[in-house]
């Protein structure tokens, strides 16, 4: 029989905890850790999302990264991703959390409804299929003799991943039809795009119309988050949806940077205009005190001159003074100073 001590036992089974440090650049190196978990620190640290060109100049400052080392880290970059240790806000950036401020946010699709009106009986059923967060649901219905169906993201689908979840849906209803859809028409659709890190005061939610007949709706999602849709209410085929998506999507979502590109350029400009007006205040104090300076500087000169001629005054009054004393001295006869050496006998 073995004895075996209890604080033995906790000490193997007490895992051990290694603190986190955010620690890059050289230190990083010195320090053994791996290039896999220096680029997490590098995202974790960041407050915006990263490119792996920018996450290898991070790591391998001050140096300037090979070609090698970029193609390690987008590799790296790639793996973490299909772990799951990170997240791809929009294609060929890096980040692990939703963070403030982040630089373009991509448009994503969501709640896409469509119809196909049927020439044969069906039996009313429901059929619901979800893949990555995407829920594609297919309703049959024997009343009005037509399959719709339904595809929903919370966080929104890119252009790939919309088409891709359509095209599931196709495979669900032409597997439980037996044949296939020829007239599906895409009733509405969404767009959206989420705003981290502010909040919307004194309103719940701000809907309005364009002139194409767009719905545009803001509205807190979350605490800190702000979401912005986009619904198309205008029916359309599948072609037309592709072609809208693929061309309409593009050009909608380089307004959007356009706009968003053109506001931060406006809080620059308005940053500018304060800052000059305030180098404007501050040129303005230094010339009044240079002005003040040079006003002291010609009454000093002034009060140097006063005190020249006041010196030279006064030096001119001592000889005059000292002149005056020579001339009101009696002048001294000889028999005097004779008197003066001998004594006077009678």
């Amino acid at each position: 029989m073995f004895l075996v001590d209890s604080n033995d036992l906790k000490r193997q089974h007490t895992p051990v905890v290694t603190p986190v440090t955010t620690v890059t650049g050289p230190q990083s190196r010195n320090l053994g850790y791996s290039v896999e978990e220096r680029i997490c620190h590098v995202i974790d640290a960041s407050e915006v999302e990263l490119k792996p060109c920018e996450i290898a100049r991070k790591i391998h400052a001050p140096h300037k990264p090979t070609a090698g080392q970029y193609t390690s880290v987008r590799v790296i970059c790639a793996r973490l991703l299909q772990r799951g240790l990170v997240i791809q806000p929009y294609p060929g950036a890096y980040c692990n959390k939703i963070t403030y401020g982040m630089r373009f946010v991509p448009l994503m699709l969501h709640n896409v409804r469509l119809h196909s009106n049927l020439c044969v009986d069906v039996k009313s059923d429901s059929i619901v299929e979800v893949v990555g967060g995407v829920t594609v649901r297919a309703i049959f219905g024997s009343e009005r003799k037509k399959v719709s169906g339904v595809i929903s993201c919370d966080a929104g689908m890119s252009r790939d991943a919309c088409l891709f979840a359509v095209n599931r849906w196709f495979e669900l209803v032409e597997g439980k039809l037996g044949f296939c859809l020829n007239d599906l028409v895409v009733t509405t659709w969404e767009l959206n795009k989420d705003h981290a890190g502010i909040r919307i005061d004194g309103v719940q939610c701000v809907t309005k119309r364009d002139l194409y007949g767009m719905i545009e709706r803001t509205y807190q999602k979350e605490e800190n988050l702000v979401r912005k849709e986009w619904k198309v209410s205008t029916p359309m085929s599948l072609n037309k949806f592709e072609e809208a998506v693929s061309n309409g999507l593009a050009g909608m979502e380089k307004a959007q940077d356009i706009k968003d590109l053109r506001d931060e350029v406006r809080g620059v400009w308005e940053a500018l205009k304060f800052n000059n007006s305030r180098m404007l205040e501050l040129g303005k104090f230094v010339e009044a005190v240079s002005k003040s300076q040079l006003n002291m500087a010609d009454r000093i000169v002034a009060l140097e001159k006063g005190l020249i001629t006041l010196s030279n005054s006064v030096t001119k009054l001592i000889d005059v003074l000292a002149g005056n004393q020579l001339n009101d001295k009696p002048p001294v006869s000889k028999h005097d100073s004779d008197a003066d050496s001998f004594e006077y006998v009678r």
